[in-house]
């Protein structure tokens, strides 16, 4: 770690991470898609990795006690990390509750929030994305006027209530409580290209499929 870096972790504040995954895997047969493995590492673990290099804590939002102890062999690789879980409240609310829990658990003002099938979160877009939501209510990128990665953000705590009122209204949808917060960062694709050109840091696995490109796009880099 260079002098330069080392200044700006120590000027920065706390930073939490709330991974969701909580997801049932549907469209994968109902499987734990954070556990799936890929290159010899989890999804999950290739998650942590990326998130202990910008942030200081990180919240697992699981469904139940029997998930939380399906990851435990994972966080075992990172003894030395601060990894809590968040459980949800309401049922089948969808990951807008698995936020709502995270935000409460969290212990810093502003948390970065992602999927727990996201193996190629970029560290740098993460710390960029903290930097946008410093003083604002949130950070979120933005490819067009009207669209967004709701689950690749940075969100503070000023999004409880309106989350609330949200599902008050009957609205599960990440941005309805977005929407309603008076200043949110939007940050354009264009300026995340600049670290990720191939803007690898919003790849998620929904599919067989997506992990068997995932695995095909890998080897090719490789030359296999």
């Amino acid at each position: 770690m260079n002098k330069k870096t080392e200044s700006k972790e120590q000027k920065r504040s706390f930073r939490s991470a709330i991974v969701l995954v909580g997801g049932r895997g549907r469209r994968m047969g109902m499987v734990e898609k954070a556990l799936l493995e890929f290159e010899r590492k989890t999804i999950l673990e290739r998650l942590l990795e990326n998130l202990f290099r910008v942030v200081d804590e990180v919240i697992l939002s699981v469904r139940d006690n029997s998930q939380k102890e399906k990851l435990f062999p994972v966080l075992d690789k990172f003894p030395d990390r601060e990894i809590r879980f968040c459980f949800d409240s309401l049922e089948d609310a969808g990951p807008l509750e698995g936020i709502r829990a995270g935000l409460l658990e969290s212990r810093s003002e502003n948390s970065f929030v992602c999927a727990g099938d996201m193996p190629f979160v970029n560290p740098e877009i993460v710390d960029l994305l903290f930097e946008k939501a410093s003083g604002h209510d949130a950070a979120i990128p933005r490819w067009e006027e009207r669209m967004f990665e709701p689950l690749h953000a940075v969100y503070s705590k000023k999004m409880l209530p309106e989350i609330e009122k949200a599902f008050e209204r009957g609205k599960h949808s990440v941005l309805a409580p977005v929407f309603q917060m008076q200043d949110v960062v939007f940050v354009e694709v264009s300026e995340i290209r600049e670290f990720d050109p191939e803007l690898r840091t919003f790849v998620n696995i929904n599919t067989v499929e997506d992990l068997e490109n995932m695995i095909g796009h890998a080897k090719e880099k490789v030359g296999l």
